[in-house]
């Protein structure tokens, strides 16, 4: 309803705009109960590169508190006639390098690809991380040709909406003062979560960090996008001393996760809660006294009482009596006195220098052991039972028992517990310390997840500043994938709110940690914060200048920060400073970088009027590339070549039809193609092809005319 309110400011006549006003409030107040938020005017976006021609719709980027719309009467040499839109016929004569083309969403905008930088350290057939400079919403809608349901693990950390100015709406920084800012940020959200969807896999995960001023908002719209999702909410301390806005110190944010499909957080050697530092390892031994459950008494289980003979001097298990079940059995105690009964009563004929250990409670009276007799002998046999002498004074005995759980029996077999050896020849096995392995809490508390700590000082030790506004810590991030990535090496993780790139540092991180080969894409634009923007300004530079550009965040902080990360040097071309913690990465130092590959992009916008067919398959070339999962380098076409496969990638593309039959024998010959695109206007003739090829290949249609293959931002993503 803000959409209509917006149009009602046009209506000229006073009388029918106080009307129409007030027939919108009627329709306001009956709202149905719910998360129910206004429906803006579509988003915007500026789009500097296309050319300023009649008819284009554009706004004067050298006045950028300005949002007025012009239509474009006529271009004469470096001048444009310009008229506001919807309001008369009154022209105004400005110069076409102060002008922008703007596009609402819903009209057709053509993307492509360009390759501003890489940084390759890994080998070619790794799949490189994507860092792609663009307005998310069309590089998501991008993205949906190319990784529909191919997607992991989305990880967002959206502008938390704070009214600081934090983020933009329609080009133009949202503030406390709008009365709108929650709907906008909402319905920015939404359009965006739509397509996140599409791109996850059926057992994808989503997570959402936000703090306080949208997380119940942001909570119920999940509910009811994600009906079919399992929900939770994670606490993180990131500030452990504290922000006070008016009220209590704040010292939290929140993720939110929400798992699709048969996906579910695995467990790790860390709960995020248990006091850090003093969390020990599970114990390997148990003990062998059954203390609590039904099977605990003598009645109930009279198999599983026994006495164990220990040897006095070498602490050597030797045998074991008869059961109580056995003494009954034999008339020699009464079905009646079972829970009763002691066994000073009967000469259970103990061997010479060993004492009978019984399962007694610390009270003293009688309870079970966990295992038969004949499961115990042959238990001790392969070392996993251990008799330990007590203390004096002891009212249990004199020694006691504790033995290896199934479980544990089978990570020793495995590897996963160290064995030592044994305490003697027939003794019991000597173990090394079991990872402790559990599923993280919902309240998480570390040191290394301080984002005024660790995200600024990250931050500063790879770029030598910290020209970006609270910068997470990566190891918040590791911390929050490692439970839903740690047992898919593979895994595509997706940010499209990349900010900093910590989510691909953390990444990388984590690959490091485990041998991994998950791979990272990013999405960020190039904008400036408020204040920044206001200093470049004042400079006489706007959006669309090449100092403007430089300022941004993809040129200032993602990118510089990715490749010092990789590399291990600093944009000044010093070492990074600093090592990873211990605890995540062993004797690593940051100027150690990472064996990885990482292509940095631009999304252009095209104009499909001036734009020659050549350089439209160099546009999305990168698109093929990455819809091939990002391995080795991409290729534009050579000539007239009839296909193209590059040699270090995966992909082939071709051309001409007429040339299948050779075609298919070359892909038949070769074992690193997986991806292939078959461009033809007749799905007919895609068919007949797709059925000549192997069964194993994925196979795509592409149309001749390129472009229209990655035609965006169309009305019915909308719908």
């Amino acid at each position: 309803m803000a959409k209509i309110d917006d149009l009602l400011d046009d209506v000229p006549d006073p009388k029918l705009r106080s009307e129409l006003r007030n027939a919108v409030n009627e329709m306001r107040a009956a709202r149905t109960f719910g998360l129910v938020f206004e429906d803006h005017i579509p988003e915007e976006v500026a789009l500097p590169g296309l050319p300023v021609r009649k008819g284009s719709i554009v706004q004067n980027r050298t006045r950028p508190d300005d949002t007025t719309k012009y239509e474009v009467i006529e271009v004469d040499g470096d001048e444009a006639q310009i008229r506001p839109v919807g309001n008369g016929e009154e022209t105004t004569t400005v110069p076409v390098h102060d002008l922008m083309v703007v596009r609402r969403f819903g009209e057709p905008i053509y993307p492509g690809l360009t390759q501003v930088s890489e940084v390759r350290r890994g080998p070619d057939d790794k799949p490189a991380h994507a860092v792609i400079n663009a307005e998310n919403f069309h590089a998501l809608q991008m993205l949906t040709y190319t990784h529909a349901g191919k997607v992991d693990v989305i990880y967002i950390d959206p502008p938390y909406n704070t009214g600081d100015k934090s983020w933009k709406y329609n080009n133009r920084f949202v503030d406390a003062n709008d009365q709108w800012r929650h709907s906008k940020w909402l319905s920015m959200m939404e359009k965006r979560l739509r397509l996140a969807r599409i791109l996850l896999k059926p057992d994808g995960v989503l997570i959402v960090t936000i703090d306080e001023h949208e997380v119940h908002h942001l909570g119920v719209m999940l509910e009811q996008m994600f009906p079919e999702a399992r929900r939770q909410m994670v606490t993180i301390v990131i500030n452990a001393a504290g922000v006070q806005q008016g009220g209590f110190y704040r010292v939290e944010e929140h993720a939110l996760f929400c798992f699709f499909g048969g996906s579910f957080p695995r467990p790790g050697p860390d709960d995020y809660l248990a006091d850090e530092g003093k969390a020990k390892p599970p114990p390997i031994w148990r003990p062998l006294n059954r203390y609590s459950g039904t099977n605990v008494s003598a009645e109930k289980r009279p198999g599983l009482v026994y006495p164990v003979f220990v040897d006095s001097a070498s602490s050597q298990i030797v045998g074991t009596g008869p059961t109580l079940a056995e003494l009954r059995d034999g008339g020699e105690v009464a079905i009646a006195a079972l829970n009763d009964w002691r066994p000073s009563d009967h000469d259970l004929h103990v061997p010479d220098s060993a004492v009978a250990v019984w399962p007694f409670k610390g009270d003293g009276s009688m309870a079970t052991w966990e295992l038969s007799p004949e499961s115990l002998m042959a238990l001790v046999e392969e070392g996993f039972v251990r008799a330990r002498r007590r203390g004096a004074g002891n009212s249990q005995g004199e020694f006691s028992l504790s033995y290896v759980k199934a479980g544990n029996r089978k990570k020793v077999a495995s590897g996963q517990i160290e064995t030592i050896g044994r305490e003697s020849d027939e003794g019991p096995l000597i173990l090394g310390e079991a990872q402790r392995h559990v599923v993280p809490k919902t309240v998480w508390k570390r040191t290394k997840h301080d984002a005024g700590k660790w995200g600024k000082r990250i931050l500063r030790e790879f770029l030598g500043s910290t020209q970006f506004d609270f910068p997470k810590s990566p190891y918040a991030v590791l911390d929050t994938l490692a439970p839903v990535l740690r047992d898919n090496a593979d895994a595509v993780v997706l940010d499209f709110f990349a900010g900093s790139g910590t989510t691909l540092h953390a990444t990388l991180m984590l690959n490091a940690s485990d041998g991994g080969r998950r791979q990272c894409i990013l999405i960020t634009n190039n904008d400036l914060s408020d204040s920044d923007a206001m200093a470049v300004h004042q400079a006489g530079k706007y959006k669309g200048d090449a100092e403007y550009e430089a300022a941004g965040i993809f040129q200032s902080v993602t990118r510089p920060r990715v490749e010092a990360a990789v590399t291990g040097r600093r944009p000044d071309g010093a070492l990074a400073q600093g090592k990873y913690d211990t605890g995540y990465l062993d004797s690593r130092s940051h100027s150690d970088g990472f064996e990885e590959n990482v292509v940095f992009l631009l999304l252009d916008y095209l104009d499909p009027d001036v734009v020659s067919v050549g350089r439209q398959y160099a546009a999305i070339a990168p698109l093929l590339w990455l819809a091939a999962g990002s391995v080795g380098r991409w290729a534009d076409r050579d000539g007239d070549k009839p296909w193209s496969a590059p040699e270090s990638s995966n992909y082939t593309v071709l051309f001409d039809e007429d040339r299948f039959g050779e075609f298919k024998l070359m892909v038949e010959g070769s074992d690193r193609i997986s991806h292939v695109w078959l461009v033809t206007n007749s799905s007919q003739g895609f068919a007949e092809m797709r059925a000549q090829l192997p069964e194993r290949l994925e196979v795509q249609m592409l149309y001749r005319d390129y472009l229209s293959n990655f035609r965006v931002n169309t009305a019915e993503t909308f719908s």
